[in-house]
């Protein structure tokens, strides 16, 4: 039998991982001028962003009934959380799309490549521990489904959108930690704006997938 995981643990985890990341990276970011570290910084940036709009909707959500919303304010959550499926959209895929075609079309030498492995490889671990307290509440809440089936069929639409961004953080950061690797081994630039692009084009798949199960269950 499904139970219900907690989903203020799981942001806490996630906004308490972003933040160290996001300090991290962006001082990386500014001593080895790498696009792929900057895009990273952005997503973490905005990962922090989105997870105090979950906070900001979960505490709306609890709100008592009134006059005005007689059934109370428990929708709340799904709009903060499309909003934030939004948000991810834009700020975050959209400028490292933007970033990563701009270093390829002037692409520039990393310096210092060793902080930005270093770096990532922290944000891998930050983001690992993050991404199995979120599973840990997911496990409780879906039961004997798959996570396929528990992520299009559950209502609990911040512990949808944090699963997301986990994943799409972790992978991020993986794809981060390749593209610095290569650019340094291979003394080619352009595997760092490739990096940033694919980093780009993951954040808007999640974000669209996201996006598209917070719609269903905010119009039912």
């Amino acid at each position: 039998m499904a139970g219900g995981g907690d989903s203020t643990r799981a942001i806490l985890f996630a906004l308490g991982a972003n933040f160290a990341i996001a300090v991290a990276k962006g001082v990386a970011a500014f001593f080895t001028g790498s696009s792929a570290m900057l895009a990273e910084t952005v997503h973490s940036l905005a990962d922090c962003g989105n997870q105090l709009l979950l906070l900001l909707g979960m505490r709306q959500a609890r709100k008592p009934p009134s006059p005005e919303y007689p059934l109370g304010y428990g929708k709340a959550i799904y709009f903060w959380s499309f909003l934030v499926a939004v948000m991810l959209f834009t700020v975050g895929g959209m400028f490292s799309l933007y970033e990563g075609i701009h270093k390829l079309q002037h692409p520039e030498q990393i310096k210092h490549w060793f902080w930005a492995a270093g770096v990532l490889t922290f944000g891998i671990v930050a983001e690992a521990v993050s991404m199995r307290a979120c599973l840990v509440e997911v496990n409780k809440a879906r039961g004997n489904r798959s996570l396929w089936q528990w992520f299009r069929e559950s209502r609990q639409a911040e512990l949808v959108v944090i699963f997301g961004e986990d994943l799409a953080a972790l992978f991020g950061l993986v794809f981060a930690l390749i593209a610095v690797l290569l650019a340094a081994v291979t003394g080619n630039p352009l595997w760092d704006a490739i990096g940033t692009i694919t980093i780009g084009a993951l954040m808007i798949v999640v974000a669209v997938f996201v996006a598209i199960e917070v719609k269903a269950m905010l119009i039912g």
